[in-house]
């Protein structure tokens, strides 16, 4: 557990505390989704080498795949900086990695399950 000092709307200096756990968790998911991302752009150039039609469709998809990671993570760092905000990120958190396993199979599966884990802990905590 951590502790900041928080300002109100008035002014006044309020403390804050939350755990780190979420915040971990949606980071790991984010880079695993990142990851993953850099793997399909990688693999677009690849196929239209070979031969393939649909290279640079997989290269835009995976730059698609690649901006939900950073998605992901910028939530999560600013889940860590912003802790009185942490039902509207957490839910970001969960939308964005649900969307990510829809889509890509969401970091090797368990990237988009890091991510649902620690958006909702962070939506959870008091």
């Amino acid at each position: 557990m951590t502790r900041q000092d928080v300002t109100t709307a008035l002014g006044y200096p309020t403390r804050t505390t939350y755990s780190s756990w979420p915040y971990i968790l949606a980071l790991i998911g984010g880079v695993l989704v990142l990851i993953e991302g850099i793997i399909i752009a990688l693999a677009g150039p690849l196929i239209m080498v070979i031969g393939g039609d649909f290279g640079l469709g997989t290269l835009l998809f995976g730059l698609v795949v690649i901006i939900l990671g950073l998605v992901i993570m910028w939530m999560a760092f600013a889940l860590r900086s912003n802790p009185a905000r942490h039902v509207a990120y957490g839910a970001g958190i969960i939308i964005v990695s649900v969307l990510a396993l829809v889509l890509a199979g969401g970091g090797f599966i368990i990237g988009s399950i890091l991510g649902i884990v620690g958006g909702a802990w962070a939506i959870m905590r008091a």
